[in-house]
């Protein structure tokens, strides 16, 4: 596609300006003359003081990536309506766990000062070996998904700016690696507020751009065009059937239980930002797909723009059909989406493999300077194996990114449990991880799509069975450690020990029944509402997600309100 010399040179200084403008947020993040004690505290969770405003862009940041831009445009021009079953029900739920579980992690880490959510699982277990699935997943997601940042970047910067794919990889990684590697999560919770901000711009312009490019007609010519199967479940290319997407969604929900949103929960400056950040996220993370990134994947469809790969549809609408200033904004925002993803993800991975691994299980009394500089180091050696992982993944970016996340599924039981349950004990907690792990693996890589459930789901209940069977198997944890963590937790929640894991208020049951019903009537209502009606010029499948979206946040606020938090315990 040939690109005029004005409209490169506009993404090009754009280019420029937004790397020039993360590196000095970057290098305003490190560890200033005088504050070097402080230096791994300000790496591993930004001083403990960040608010709500930087937190919630930095969350929404964190877990929206290339695919809220490219992946998710691309499968809503690949399957129709039915990609809002697999993107848009996941997020009042993490929104919740992050106000309410988060709220935990952080009053815990600051009264026992936990560095990461590895210091959390020894101090309840009892054990420095429970680091070490924590470490190890960690490891291997980080591949896969710091390689998926890469791609996203890459296919923009070769589409907009004519750069070449293997060197605009090399370049974004390049920037990544200096100015995480300056400040870790505090340099990566100053970037990803400009980042979040540029991804948001992308976004809904994305979603302007299809109404006016279909003058307000989108549905009526998707239908038009492809019928009832461009409007249901499974989709146009069957892909999208409800049990494949009710798992998808859940697997997407324990992405929550991700290390790096573990230290963002530890980072915030208390449960208040917390709440006040959860608000936000929940409001304009499924606006932005829902206004956003699914409207101009859907116009590309109802329009029959040919693309060769259908994560180009974003970047190429924009090349055909506006000019310069639009395409310079696509690129900052899709590089705001990739990076802060990334650079969460570099940061947590480096903090596990120097803090959790080394320090704490391999050499004890290593000086923290030395961690830190180990953190910096392999910052770019990660960064290595991602670019060759970019270079050759032949994967579509949605469903490589999924896969990347199931990796986590199998330590979120252990960090629940240790929340939530007191009597699981440190043998569950290390074996249970492995034990998941190894179905995980069996079902991405040897029985693929086994029962047209998603993977993370199985890892998720291998590793949950198997941490209750081996727990009950296993003597309980000692009493003073239990009441150390649990008692405090209850103290938290103003609840008793054996009342942790449910809502024991009426209004906090129907709101928390709401949330669920969301997830089951996204999941499977497409699958069933066959009609082609246009109901205030949305068709009744978007209208229905539409709907549930929106109940579903009324009923996260409820809940808000009803949910008593004590910080001062």
């Amino acid at each position: 596609m040939g690109i005029m010399a004005g409209y490169r040179n506009a993404v090009i200084v754009t280019l420029l300006v937004y790397f020039g403008l993360t590196l000095w947020l970057g290098y305003q993040g490190r560890t200033r003359k005088g504050e070097e004690k402080e230096g791994l505290k300000n790496w591993a969770v930004a001083g403990r003081n960040v608010g709500w405003v930087i937190l919630g862009l930095a969350w929404s940041a964190t877990y929206f990536s290339s695919y809220a831009v490219l992946g998710v445009a691309g499968e809503a021009y690949r399957n129709g309506i039915s990609i809002m079953t697999i993107s848009t029900a996941y997020f009042i739920p993490t929104a919740i766990l992050m106000y309410i579980m988060g709220s935990a992690v952080n009053i815990l880490g600051r009264k026992n000062n936990y560095m990461t959510i590895g210091d959390l699982l020894q101090d309840r277990f009892e054990s420095k070996w429970v680091r070490l699935p924590l470490f190890l997943t960690m490891l291997i997601f980080s591949g896969y998904y710091v390689g998926i940042q890469l791609i996203g970047a890459s296919v923009v910067l070769e589409q907009l700016a004519g750069i070449p794919f293997l060197a605009a990889t090399i370049l974004g990684a390049a920037v990544l690696a200096v100015y995480v590697s300056i400040g870790g999560f505090k340099s990566t919770a100053l970037t990803d507020t400009l980042q979040a901000a540029l991804l948001f711009v992308a976004l809904f312009g994305g979603g302007l751009m299809a109404i006016y490019l279909t003058k307000g007609q989108l549905f009526t010519m998707l239908a038009s065009r492809y019928g009832i199967a461009a409007l249901t479940s499974p989709g146009l290319k069957s892909s999208m059937a409800p049990n494949f997407a009710f798992s998808f969604n859940i697997n997407i929900i324990i992405y929550t239980f991700g290390y790096m949103f573990m230290q963002w929960c530890l980072a915030a400056s208390g449960p208040g930002s917390l709440r006040r950040a959860a608000g936000t996220y929940s409001i304009i993370c499924p606006a932005g797909y829902i206004f956003g990134s699914i409207l101009l994947g859907l116009a590309g469809l109802a329009m029959g723009i040919h693309v060769e790969k259908a994560d180009q549809i974003f970047p190429v609408v924009v090349v055909q059909f506006f000019g310069p200033l639009f395409g310079a904004m696509l690129v900052a925002g899709v590089l705001g989406a990739t990076q802060s993803t990334a650079a969460s993800i570099l940061a947590g991975v480096s903090l596990s493999s120097s803090y959790d691994f080394y320090k704490k299980m391999v050499n004890p009394e290593a000086d923290p300077k030395k961690v830190l500089f180990i953190s910096r180091a392999l910052t770019y050696i990660i960064l290595g194996f991602s670019i060759v992982l970019a270079v050759t993944a032949k994967t579509a970016i949605m469903f490589l990114g999924a896969i990347g996340i199931a990796f986590f599924s199998v330590m979120a039981p252990v960090i629940l449990a240790a929340l939530y349950w007191p009597r699981a004990t440190k043998e569950g907690a290390i074996s249970a991880p492995f034990i998941g792990l190894l179905v995980l693996i069996y079902v991405i890589f040897v029985k693929k799509n086994f029962l047209g459930i998603h993977p993370g789901l199985w890892g998720f209940a291998a590793s949950l069975i198997a941490l209750v069977v081996i727990s009950l198997m296993t003597a309980p944890s000692p009493k003073a450690t239990v009441d150390r963590i649990h008692g405090v937790i209850g103290r938290i929640y103003h609840k008793s020990p054996d009342q942790l894991w449910y809502p024991t208020t009426g209004k906090g049951i129907i709101a928390t029944l709401v949330v669920v019903a969301e997830v089951f009537a996204i999941s499977y209502g497409l699958y069933y509402l066959k009609t082609e009606k246009i109901i205030f010029g949305m068709a009744a499948q978007y209208a229905w997600v539409l709907g549930w979206v929106l109940a579903a946040l009324v009923a996260q606020f409820v809940l808000f309100k009803h949910v008593r938090i004590d910080e001062n315990v």
